[in-house]
């Protein structure tokens, strides 16, 4: 039986004109340029499946892929196709698995032992405490150590000198300090984390033609799926895996993963680095509505950096794309609960630019009893220093002995109370004295200091007097914590815009509170929410961010907060170039997210336009014209 017949008959796959030339194609290089929903995984589960088949392929067929989930995915479709038959020819594997493999087989047979590092989160917060050991703000956040985290994925991943990180934007005051001391650390104490698979596997196959033969005498065809997402340390060892036997599949309108060190730049050169490589189309949409294939089609085309390609569907024209304008972020929360009170048993997906815009509407939906699945949670909202420091102003005030919450913040508003001051108050042995009453009854302070001691004792119990969602804006602006939070992005350890986001999400909750102890309440139980729906895989509703929704498709999307300065951001100091850089991958999540929807597209506006909803009408009105 000929293979595509096999493949209609037996697993009622039918491929089109354009999947089976891509499907059909052998020996050298290529790239597959497939659109969203365009059926590219089972573009190369069918190649695959072909090569050994036709019995075309002696030994095996290498498939990488970028998370685990997909290639186990890949993995279990294609052995839904083909069974076991096949399963000694075939692997399926992220790239860092198969480094891995390279690295652990490299020093067993030097008889050196090694352990693999798989969070780094302590040993680099414990760096960071000690570099900040001598600053003025030297307690350090979860978000610092996130932060420093992808900082030093992204320099290996980029294979960028560690002293020239203030030319790519990182803005962690001495960085390259810290990243050798990171480096140190690991080597003394025989660690690898999973940058170094990476870096490692890269050397030992380019220093080494006993690895060299040992993949080429093991790997006949490799294959590479979402070949956008790819970084450049990446790039460089598909390079020296493969010899005129590399099958690329990817959308270079969905590089989405810079921050990650993604280098799409790879995809664009392929006709430059493969002088004899074939390109292929897959340009059909079976997922979405002619109305939102085309108007996302319109869209992208904006972006100049791009291959230039048809992108189609044979699906209906049924629903307009929605642009929904309202007040504020309260009124978008409200506008999408009516909604989903009405809807039906259709899947729903919530999109956003970032994690935070998920709690307002998390704290409507509870609120509304309306069930709902968050895709991972990450929001980090609740291990959120603001948050924290907010709470610790509110803990202070109902409780005025709190020395920890005093710990937390005594340095944070426009008191400037020192680290000596503050050590008075914790080693003080009257626990039946307030804060201000330890610090009001030592007598060695200048005179000046009584009268803040004073004042910030009548500002902190003036919180008590206050609604919630007022008292968030006493502290923000008249206990002075939005200089400190400037001060902080001025040292590169935050990012003021989420700081003011996470602010504007705890004024919003707070609005539904009468008083401070009420709200504290609100906040645990709606951590206890969030875990929950974390876990909530069956429900009809995702609240998930256009990243994480990659892959992903509903009936139904909301994209939220498309409010301008926030999505794209703001240029604040970059040049024309830079900034135009940025812009274009912005567009493209903006692009990702539009491309989720099956039957219905809602972009929501809390506020003034973004630029990109300003670019979405215009583009759709010059084409309908």
């Amino acid at each position: 039986m000929e293979y595509y017949d096999y493949l209609k008959e037996i697993n009622g796959v039918n491929l089109n004109s354009q999947q089976m030339e891509a499907a059909s194609f052998d020996k050298g290089n290529a790239l597959v340029l497939s659109t969203a929903g365009s059926g590219k995984t089972t573009v190369t589960i069918a190649r695959a499946g072909r090569l050994l088949y036709e019995n075309k392929c002696s030994r095996k067929v290498l498939t990488i892929t970028f998370s685990k989930m997909a290639a186990n995915d890949m993995k279990n479709r294609f052995q839904s196709y083909f069974g076991s038959v096949y399963k000694s020819k075939t692997e399926f594997s992220t790239i860092h698995a198969f480094s891995y493999k390279i690295v652990k087989s490299f020093y067993n047979r030097k008889g050196i032992d090694f352990e693999l590092l798989t969070n780094s989160y302590h040993i680099l917060g414990e760096i960071l405490k000690s570099h900040y050991s001598k600053s003025y703000f030297n307690y350090v956040s979860d978000e610092e150590i996130e932060n420093l985290s992808s900082a030093i994925g992204f320099v290996n991943n980029m294979m960028i000198n560690p002293a020239e990180y203030k030319d790519y934007g990182i803005e962690i005051k001495g960085f390259d300090t810290i990243y050798e001391t990171y480096r140190t650390y690991k080597s003394k104490n025989r660690l690898i984390d999973f940058d170094d698979m990476l870096l490692f596997a890269y050397k030992i196959i380019k220093g080494s033609d006993y690895y060299r033969d040992y993949i080429k005498n093991t790997y006949q065809y490799v294959q590479i799926d979402e070949m956008q997402d790819t970084s450049k340390i990446q790039h460089e060892l598909i390079k020296l895996i493969t010899d005129d036997n590399l099958f690329m599949v990817g959308d270079d309108d969905q590089a989405i993963y810079s921050f990650r060190g993604s280098y799409p730049d790879f995809m664009l050169e392929f006709r430059d680095i493969y002088k004899d490589g074939k390109v292929f189309y897959l340009n059909n949409n079976y997922r979405s509505d002619k109305n939102i294939v085309e108007g996302a089609r319109h869209f992208i085309e904006r972006n100049k950096k791009r291959y230039a390609k048809a992108i189609n569907t044979d699906n209906e024209r049924i629903n307009e794309i929605n642009i929904i304008r309202v007040k504020n972020r309260a009124e978008q929360a409200k506008l999408i609960t009516e909604a989903l009170l009405q809807a039906n048993d259709q899947t729903v997906g919530i999109l956003f630019r970032y994690n935070m815009s998920a709690m307002i509407l998390a704290n409507n939906l509870n609120e509304n009893k309306i069930d709902f699945y968050i895709k991972e949670d990450k929001t980090k909202f609740f291990s959120s220093p603001v948050l924290y420091d907010v709470m610790a102003f509110l803990n202070l005030a109902l409780n005025p002995k709190d020395r920890d919450a005093f710990s937390r913040i005594y340095y944070k508003s426009y008191t400037y109370f020192s680290k000596g001051m503050c050590k008075i108050v914790t080693d003080s042995p009257r626990e039946d004295l307030t804060v201000f009453d330890i610090l009001d009854n030592y007598r060695y302070f200048d005179h000046y200091v009584y009268d803040k001691i004073h004042q910030f004792k009548i500002d902190i119990n003036y919180l008590n007097k206050l609604r919630p969602m007022d008292a968030i804006r006493f502290i923000k602006m008249e206990l002075e914590y939005i200089n400190y939070l400037e001060r902080m992005q001025e040292e590169g350890r935050n990012n003021m815009s989420n700081s003011l986001h996470i602010l504007e999400i705890l004024e919003e909750i707070g609005s539904y509170c009468k008083n401070i102890r009420e709200f504290i309440d609100k906040i645990n139980n709606l951590q206890e929410v969030i875990k929950n729906a974390s876990e909530n895989k069956n429900a009809n509703v995702t609240l998930t961010t256009i990243h994480s929704a990659k892959g992903l498709e509903y009936d139904h999307v909301y994209m939220i907060d498309n409010i301008s300065g926030e999505f794209p951001s703001e240029k604040k100091n970059m040049s024309e170039v830079e900034y135009e850089k940025i812009l274009e991958e912005e567009r493209r999540i903006f692009y990702v997210g539009m491309t989720r929807a099956k039957k219905v597209l809602n972009i929501i506006v809390p506020g003034a336009p973004s630029l990109f909803v300003n670019e979405l009408i215009q583009s759709n009105k010059k084409n309908n014209a």
